[in-house]
């Protein structure tokens, strides 16, 4: 079972003068369909968790598949102390842009 989260626009942390930003949706895979209903009320919740931390990435931090694997661990962290205790599975990436 999927619980897709809206879609997420977030400047980037830099150093230059040019500002970069990431573009990104994502689906949660769950354990139990009758979560969702629970992941609906705290949905600000999670995409507020994901943004804050978003925020604070660089693009270097996004590099390469490593990039993308600790970026999806810290996803699936957070999201679980946001809904705790419902337990999210994963976290799939629909859409990933970085500009």
């Amino acid at each position: 079972m999927f619980f897709d989260l809206p879609e997420m626009l977030v400047n980037l942390n830099g150093t230059g003068r040019r500002q970069n930003f990431l573009k990104m949706q994502v689906s949660l895979e769950l354990t139990d369909e009758a979560v969702i209903p629970e992941l609906k009320k705290l949905s600000l919740r999670i995409v507020d968790n994901f943004q804050v931390y978003l925020r604070e990435l660089r693009v270097e931090d996004l590099r390469g598949s490593a990039g993308v694997y600790r970026l999806r661990e810290a996803l699936v962290a957070r999201v679980n102390v946001a809904v705790r205790p419902v337990q999210v599975k994963d976290v799939l990436f629909k859409e990933m842009l970085i500009q």
